[in-house]
């Protein structure tokens, strides 16, 4: 007897020969193969990953809204403004603990259908605890109370008090505040890891939903990484030539600026000055500061397309805005004074976190 041989079954009428072992054509049945035998979860896309991570930051944000509300009630806003970053930290620390670090799913990975694993395993209690305590870290370095208490006394040359000054200084440094972009960057070209803290514990998302198809596949964020990349080389490299005699030019025009100044305050009046490098700092009246600055007309002007949502007038005339318009990290646009006044640094939109120092100054827009 041949060892394979073709065993003939009819199924619904039809022959089908299919080969068959001698074991199982002394049996006379077929042992169909296990579908699920080589069934492994697939990586969840960037889209479930950034969609997840934003539901997570929209839910902590309401809860650290209600908390805040309470405490300002009890409190008073002087101490709440003082205890601001404590009770960001604490109130992330809870959800975090309640969510993730007692293992279940959070409400961004319920939402996006994924779930963490390290090791193609179900992350232990002693990974999950490090991994809320490293996704913690990064807020509590960068507050002021920390930076504050890691310079120190200058006069203080312990070895401690050195290497808390080094990690200020790194903290403080380019580098340091560009870190958060960078890992943006390489999550946009590589689409695993979207916060470091997961990086460094090897966290990686696992998706739940059913593969899709090839033709279904969600885009790429390459192309938006390299955009970000470009910018953040600019900062980090920035062009080296003409280094000394721009120094030398903008100390120079600084000097004749500062001349032209005084002749000035003689006559009482304050001639702005055209054309001078962007390191200066004109000193200019109230009056003229708060001057359009902009060569649009006044019926381009009274537009309602270029209100501000903040004090309802046109872009740029508020009061301390000086003819400038402020566009935020998220793209919406305000008048310059209108946004140095705010109580919460959040967007009045849309609740994103702002960062004065990220503004972008706008003419004519």
């Amino acid at each position: 007897m041949d060892s394979t041989r073709s065993v003939s079954h009819t199924i619904q009428g039809q022959s089908v020969a299919q080969p068959l072992t001698a074991s199982a054509a002394v049996a006379g049945t077929v042992t169909p193969p296990d579908a699920f035998d080589r069934l492994q979860p697939e990586p969840a896309s960037q889209a479930h990953i950034l969609r997840s991570y934003q539901r997570d930051t929209a839910q902590v944000g309401r809860l650290t809204e209600l908390v805040s509300e309470l405490l300002r009630s009890m409190a008073g806003t002087r101490w709440l403004t003082h205890k601001q970053t404590i009770v960001d930290l604490a109130v992330r620390a809870v959800y975090l603990m309640l969510t993730f670090g007692r293992g279940r799913q959070t409400l961004g990975e319920e939402y996006t259908d994924i779930l963490p694993t390290a090791n193609k395993l179900a992350p232990t209690r002693r990974r999950r605890l490090l991994t809320v305590a490293l996704l913690l870290l990064p807020t509590a370095l960068t507050s002021p109370s920390m930076l504050h208490y890691l310079r120190g006394d200058p006069y203080d040359h312990s070895r401690w008090a050195a290497a808390k000054r080094r990690v200020a200084r790194f903290i403080e440094s380019p580098l340091g505040q560009s870190l958060p972009e960078i890992h943006l960057v390489m999550f946009m070209f590589g689409g695993r890891f979207y916060e470091f803290a997961r990086r460094a514990t090897g966290m990686v998302y696992v998706s739940d939903m059913p593969p899709l198809p090839a033709e279904h596949k969600p885009a790429s964020y390459e192309p938006l990484g390299l955009i970000m990349a470009l910018p953040l080389l600019y900062r980090l490299f920035p062009r080296s030539t003409g280094g000394a005699s721009g120094a030398s030019a903008t100390r120079a025009v600084a000097g004749s600026m500062e001349e032209k100044v005084k002749e000035n305050d003689y006559s009482g009046t304050a001639t702005p000055i055209r054309n001078a490098p962007e390191d200066s700092v004109v000193v200019t009246s109230e009056e003229q500061y708060d001057l359009p600055n902009t060569y649009l007309d006044e019926e381009a002007l009274d537009l309602p397309e270029r209100q501000c949502t903040l004090c309802l007038e046109s872009r740029g005339t508020g009061e301390g805005s000086g003819g400038t318009t402020a566009v935020t990290e998220c793209g919406h646009i305000f008048c310059w004074g209108c946004l140095g006044g705010l109580d919460k640094m959040e967007c009045p939109l849309c609740r994103q976190a702002l960062r004065m120092e990220r503004l972008i100054a706008a003419y004519n827009l």
